[in-house]
């Protein structure tokens, strides 16, 4: 019997081919990242500080206007607050059995820390200080081998240390409302 062959049904021309789906699920990922990111960084847009100048006619110079004398202000002038001793007066002292300090490490009137090196004792320093949080600390080092250090605020004592010692270091601080 010679007829028309039939294809076998298994045969490789005939089946049906597999799609690849992987490609369009990653190439989705990609893109949906870069969305994010468009929309996200689009809030981060900054205008250029440099401005644009369009090409707008200029009209030709044409008779001055007159000047307009500017209306008076009613805001008075500042002036200065007179000073005020409202602030906490700190007085740091450093005595030691040697004539001069390695250091003095304190805080000032403005609650900054401050250090002056190789410095003669007895040592003292007096602020005032007017911060709205006001810090009071000092530390010492001594050549000797002995040091102390005190602190006085408004005239009352509020913290004395004393440390011995080569080279002896002594930190006070006091707390202050």
């Amino acid at each position: 019997m010679s007829g028309p062959q039939r294809p076998e049904f298994n045969s490789p021309a005939t089946k049906a081919r597999k799609r690849r789906r992987w490609p369009w699920i990653v190439g989705s990922v990609i893109a949906a990242f870069i969305v994010i990111a468009a929309l996200a960084n689009s809030g981060n847009q900054h205008t250029s500080a440099t401005p644009t100048q369009a090409s707008v006619p200029v009209a030709a110079p044409g008779p001055a206007a007159p000047v307009v004398a500017a209306p008076q202000s009613t805001v008075p002038p500042l002036t200065p607050q007179a000073p005020t001793t409202i602030g906490k007066t700190i007085v740091y002292e450093v005595i030691s059995d040697s004539p001069t300090l390695n250091d003095v490490t304190y805080f000032d009137a403005n609650s900054a820390e401050q250090q002056e090196t190789d410095v003669a004792a007895p040592w003292s320093k007096t602020v005032v200080n007017n911060s709205t949080y006001v810090i009071a600390g000092i530390g010492a080092q001594t050549n000797g081998q002995s040091v102390t250090c005190r602190i006085t605020v408004d005239g009352k004592v509020v913290d004395t240390k004393t440390a011995t010692g080569q080279y002896a270091v002594v930190n006070c601080t006091a707390p202050i409302s």
